[in-house]
């Protein structure tokens, strides 16, 4: 029998605020953290973390050699560890049961495009040696390890808007093949000018700044940014160490259907095998799951397919599924968008209450046949499905389930 991987316990930062209780209620409420970008400046909108310090949880020692999404991370896993009490102490040694698998997309892209273009213009003898560990794209998760003394497996996985659940699924393996004890797992995702601007140069980005995922007249999506880790171990690891299993990842499943870099495959024919996988691999059928939890942003494609792949599944029951699509609150987070949405999910089953979709409209269900509300959605069941689906083919499918 194979070991069960659990959840112990989060840490979260994003636009929506700081730690699991903050988050969860504006969450619930119907809140957006979508709004005029004070770090982009000009006319732009994103979803980014306002006034962002990490000083209260990480103190001043060694934080300015990391970068914004470095910081973002280390804030995640100390509020993830700390509130487990699972921080080594200082003056020990790093613990080498303690490790981290960092889902994301871009890494510190705004530490890499500044470093090679001082390289550039200013010549390779005039940039700053100290900012070279931020350009490559395992340095937050590096930089996280350091600052928290994990000494154990530590791993970046990139795979696109799917890198979450990929990242989840990795650390899950780990455990339950024995090469780990405890896993921080998740991802992370700054916001910065290079992102943004390209959101507006490949069309990603919505020109009314409001993203409206499944709506009808939906144009595109807002960026956004945070992290989102969990600590996962086997449930013998959990209650060895006096952790509370809080949930359980019964399935997994990925599907590949890459046309073009850019484009959805509106068939869906990637995104419907990953459904079906994941489900397969829990062992429950389309009718157990009570919940979704879906990658839908806005993008008109993105958001066809997902609909396209979610019909492939659960054909006439879709409608009485209850649905939420987080983006439309937090941003597209990209790398780590999987991670909250995993999050999200983990919620919807301890409260029994999917959240709403922040400016969801009454149209929208009727247009996209899916059970989304602006309103907390009660509904009674074990099993929750996330979805993270990707333009670059990749797609990635999970479900949890609730522990005994």
């Amino acid at each position: 029998m194979r070991p069960r991987v659990v959840i112990a316990g989060a840490g979260v930062i994003c636009s929506l605020g700081a730690g699991m209780q903050e988050f969860e209620r504006a969450l619930y409420s119907g809140a957006s953290g979508i709004a005029p970008s004070t770090l982009l400046g000009g006319d732009s909108v994103a979803a980014e973390v306002r006034d962002f310090n990490p000083q209260p949880w990480l103190g001043n020692k060694g934080i300015r050699a990391l970068d914004r999404s470095a910081r973002l991370l280390c804030v995640a896993a100390h509020m993830a560890l700390g509130d487990l009490d699972l921080i080594p102490p200082e003056g020990l040694e790093s613990d080498p049961n303690l490790g981290l698998i960092c889902a994301t997309m871009f890494g510190g892209l705004h530490s890499i495009v500044s470093f090679d273009w001082s390289g550039l213009v200013d010549g390779p003898t005039y940039v700053n040696p100290m900012e070279f560990p931020n350009t490559v794209i395992n340095s937050p998760a590096g930089q996280a390890a350091i600052k928290h003394r994990l000494g154990g497996v530590n791993s970046t996985v990139c795979a696109g808007l799917a890198s979450g659940l990929y990242a989840m699924h990795y650390a899950e393996q780990f455990l339950r093949f024995g090469r780990a004890q405890i896993l921080l797992a998740g991802g992370v995702e700054e916001l910065c000018e290079e992102s943004y601007l390209g959101s507006l140069k490949t069309g990603m980005a919505s020109p009314t700044g409001t993203p409206r995922p499944f709506a009808a007249d939906r144009d595109g999506t807002i960026l956004g940014e945070g992290s989102a880790l969990w600590v996962m171990a086997t449930e013998e690891t959990a209650r060895e160490r006096g952790l509370r299993p809080w949930l359980e990842i019964n399935g997994f499943g990925s599907g590949h259907d890459a046309a073009n870099i850019t484009h959805y495959q509106v068939k869906a024919e990637g995104a419907t095998a990953a459904i079906r996988q994941a489900l397969e691999s829990a062992e429950i059928g389309p009718e157990q799951v009570s919940a979704i939890i879906a990658g839908a942003s806005g993008n008109r494609a993105g958001d066809a397919m997902e609909q396209q792949a979610l019909r492939n599944v659960f054909k006439e029951r879709l409608e009485k599924i209850p649905v939420c699509a987080p983006k439309a609150a937090i941003g597209e987070t990209l790398g780590a968008s999987g991670a909250f949405a995993a999050l999200i999910a983990g919620l919807a089953l301890t409260r029994q209450s999917v959240p709403p979709t922040a400016g969801f409209a009454d149209a929208t269900r009727a247009a996209s046949g899916l059970r989304l509300s602006a309103e907390p959605q009660p509904f009674q069941g074990e099993f929750a499905l996330v979805n993270a689906f990707s333009c670059d083919g990749n797609n990635a499918a999970l479900v949890l389930g609730v522990t005994d």
